[in-house]
């Protein structure tokens, strides 16, 4: 989506059912969390699904994905 960005949705990617609606929310962008919303114990397996998850986002193409 190019152009002026007016909301934005952060969403933890280890969070299956906030990722599973990210798209429906109505955001310009998606910013893919790995930081604040994750336990560090959790942030290994976050980051095996950063590529996973961006693929899926761009798919339903309804926002940026950051």
């Amino acid at each position: 989506m190019a152009g002026l960005r007016r909301s934005g949705l952060f969403v933890p990617v280890n969070v299956e059912r906030f990722l599973a609606k990210a798209s429906e929310r109505g955001a310009d962008a998606t910013q893919l969390d790995l930081e604040d919303s994750i336990a560090p114990a959790d942030k290994p397996d976050a980051r095996r699904k950063v590529e996973a998850a961006v693929a899926r986002l761009r798919r339903e193409g309804r926002s940026d994905v950051l």
